[in-house]
């Protein structure tokens, strides 16, 4: 009996539901009849960010490596490494954000220094690791290319978010920068021999998050 019922209200409320307003009018003279329709848009929140390879507002699951290759006599003699990978030439990468609920802000998260893996080792700690912000080669339409503040690693032992992430402000609701950040290694320190970071298990992997409202 009640699913009964429950189909009858909605057959009865669906030929409401389908009606558009209308006018009818009648007389001898000149006649005018009226009817309005409301037009509603619903734009849905997005929030898009890239850091390196990948499609403007489109999933990509690549992660892209940064390496650096310290030369033999150079050995944490202070000398910058410069970075390769990325998608961009020299260790670079692209950085794009785009959202649509006003002000962005960028964090970065890790789990503490570069390891090898060899207990007892020494580490490299992020600080070690410096980033450039600039622009990119070309410009999509719609973007505004200029530098991004990269926000800073976290150096604590066990690392984290970035303590003070990057903001970056809407203009009249939207965000939509891109730019590009380039990584080198400082090399301050004489290490022993190994690959350092590489893996999650070796702290290598950072994190970059996108916060909008």
């Amino acid at each position: 009996m009640k699913k009964l019922f429950l189909a009858t209200v909605i057959a009865a409320t669906l030929p409401l539901a389908a009606q558009a307003e209308s006018n009818f009018v009648t007389g001898t003279g000149s006649l005018t009849a009226t009817a309005k329709l409301d037009f509603i848009i619903t734009v849905p929140k997005v929030l898009f960010l890239q850091v390196g390879a990948g499609t403007s507002n489109a999933n990509n699951t690549t992660v892209n490596d940064i390496a650096f290759a310290v030369p033999a006599g150079n050995v944490g003699n202070g000398t910058a490494v410069t970075g390769t990978g990325g998608d961009l030439a020299g260790g670079g990468v692209t950085v794009r954000v785009m959202g649509n609920s006003g002000t962005v802000t960028l964090n970065n998260a890790v789990t503490g220094p570069l390891s090898s893996g060899v207990v007892g080792n020494p580490t490299v700690p992020w600080s070690d690791i410096t980033v450039s912000a600039g622009i990119l080669p070309a410009t999509t339409p719609g973007f505004n290319n200029t530098a991004i503040a990269h926000p800073a690693f976290n150096t604590a032992a066990g690392g984290g978010t970035s303590a003070t992430g990057t903001t970056l402000p809407a203009t009249g609701g939207l965000v939509r920068r891109e730019g590009s950040w380039s990584f080198a290694y400082a090399n301050t320190a004489a290490l022993p021999a190994g690959t350092y970071g590489n893996t999650v298990a070796n702290n290598g992997t950072v994190t970059y998050t996108a916060t909008a409202p």
